[in-house]
């Protein structure tokens, strides 16, 4: 957002300062003149992995603290522990001040940016009338909650006609930007970068990247280098895409995207075909096909996920697992869901009943988080299914092989794959925490791929002769989330005095280069929905 007269931030902050958690005495009935030159202690909290949609997050925590000491603030830059730790603070909603955060597109589908934070979750959804729901404020997302967005997220996600969605979500973008709900920061066109050895890796504007297609000349094992380990290997778990990227190449869903598209087209289904109303789906199963542990791929696998995710009171629905993308993609849990009952038509057939049509149904089931896992597995692991000591077991173009945690995954080839053998045997995720350390290992040669380096060595890597760059559509979003325990933040003015506080032009030239945009949506500008008309 263009910056304002710093006089506006400065009368915002004898509202901020009297309540700011992070505040170590309260101010005395302070005029603005006093305020001048003095700093309000406030924390911000940086991601400890480098991300698509923030690539050099400390350096870029770095360049907002600075902006926000211009605006009077003294901001203390607090790492939260590791990747899967900084996601559980935030679930809990435990990032008491600012914290960055950001959102890859799983689908092709506005409702999966907009519904999974901003809709009603299954303890809104009391009584039959849809209109008189609330939206909670829950921990996960630091409190905040817009009914009205909620319910206008409702009624777009059960409209077949695509023009009155995009109205629909185009009105939210402009509640959300009036509101600040966060601060949007950039859209990134990931750069990926590679050995010239590498072939056949392809880029996914949506969920994970392809390995299966992956060959390296005169070797048979690829390594990705990454800033970040997996949360965890049950995809119904997590929200992360480090662990996505590796349960993508082990698991599939019923459909999948089109390689560089986000089109669902069949994947463990061959077709699904909706009645006049598309309130009932017939998916036709792949036969032949089996899991990692050698048992059948049919109806009663896909019958036993769906049941496990959506019923709490499953045998193998755990109370430590939280199965937050099947909350929101399928409109809650249990009598909640827009999911009725999923079917046994046949062994190789069942069909999906719903109480409502919902457009992006094929979309959904196309996502990284429903792909199919075998039940024999779940049953053996129990609430260990996903972790290192089990892995994940699917039907995939690989195999889970080991988990170090802090260090590495590998997977292995499926010969049996039904798509066909990949080009590798072997496929190993590396953790490399410091990108200039993961840049140095692409260029000795121990890594032969990587995600996101900062924009000097990006520089370095496309005049390089062994060395090339992809990049992934800008899919993304990277954003700035208020703590709505700190009880200034639930001020929309405050809110907008730290928005008009960031530089975020000088923040996309020194940290995404050519490759990141402004945000002024949450929607970034490649998906539908999309509002062009909302202006900082």
């Amino acid at each position: 957002m263009k910056q304002k007269p710093l006089f506006i931030l400065l009368s915002l902050l004898v509202l901020v300062s009297m309540v700011l958690a992070a505040c170590s005495t309260p101010a005395e009935e302070p005029v603005v003149e006093e305020i001048v030159g003095e700093k309000i202690p406030l924390t911000l909290y940086y991601m400890p992995v480098t991300r698509f949609y923030y690539p050099s997050p400390k350096e870029i925590a770095e360049g907002m603290a600075a902006d926000l000491a211009k605006a009077g603030f003294d901001v203390q830059l607090e790492l939260a522990g590791d990747w899967p730790t900084y996601l559980g603070l935030r679930r809990e909603g435990n990032l008491n001040g600012l914290y960055m955060l950001g959102w890859g597109g799983d689908n092709g589908d506005p409702d999966n940016f907009l519904n999974y934070f901003f809709g009603f979750g299954s303890a809104d959804k009391i009584g039959d009338d849809p209109a008189a729901w609330v939206k909670a404020p829950e921990a996960r997302e630091g409190w905040y909650a817009n009914t009205d967005v909620a319910y206008k997220l409702y009624q777009a996600g059960i409209n077949p006609n695509q023009a009155e969605r995009q109205a629909l979500y185009e009105e939210v973008e402009q509640m959300l930007h009036d509101d600040v709900a966060r601060i949007w920061i950039a859209h990134n066109n990931t750069p990926l970068v590679f050995s010239s050895a590498v072939d056949g890796y392809v880029t996914q504007p949506v969920g994970a990247d392809y390995f299966e297609g992956v060959t390296v000349e005169g070797s048979d094992t690829f390594v990705f280098g990454r800033g970040g380990d997996s949360v965890q290997l049950d995809p119904a778990v997590v929200t992360d895409g480090e662990s996505f990227r590796v349960t993508g190449q082990v698991l599939e869903p019923l459909y999948q995207y089109e390689p560089g598209s986000t089109t669902p087209i069949p994947a463990l289904a061959e077709e699904c075909v909706a009645n006049e109303d598309s309130t009932e789906w017939t998916c036709t199963l792949r036969q032949g096909v089996k899991f990692h542990d050698g048992t059948d791929f049919n109806a009663d696998a896909v019958v036993f996920n769906y049941e496990r995710w959506r019923f709490t009171d499953n045998a193998n629905h755990y109370e430590s697992q939280v199965f937050e993308y099947y909350e929101y993609m399928w409109g809650g849990f249990d009598d909640s869901s827009v999911i009725a009952s999923v079917e046994k038509v046949d062994d190789f057939t069942v069909k999906f009943v719903l109480t409502d049509s919902l457009a992006p149904f094929l979309a959904n089931l196309a996502m990284d988080m429903f792909a199919i896992s075998s039940p024999a597995a779940i049953e053996a692991a129990g609430e260990d299914y996903g972790l290192p000591g089990t892995g994940a077991v699917g039907t995939g173009p690989f195999t889970y092989v080991e988990w170090v945690e802090g260090d590495h995954i590998t997977i292995a080839a499926n010969a049996d794959y039904w798509g066909g053998a990949p080009g590798v045997s072997e496929v190993v995720f590396r953790v490399i925490a410091d990108d200039s350390a993961r840049f140095l290992a692409l260029q000795a040669g121990d890594i032969q791929g990587l995600e996101q380096a900062v924009v000097e060595d990006l520089g370095a890597a496309e005049a390089a002769d062994d060395l090339y760059v992809m990049t992934r559509p800008a899919l993304n979003t990277g954003y700035l989330a208020f703590s709505y325990r700190i009880i200034e933040f639930q001020n929309p003015l405050v809110r907008e005095a730290f928005a008009h506080a960031i530089n975020r032009k000088g923040l996309i030239e020194n940290f995404y280069g050519a490759y990141g945009e402004a945000a002024t949506n949450f929607l970034p500008p490649l998906i539908w929905g999309h509002n062009d008309a909302v202006e900082d």
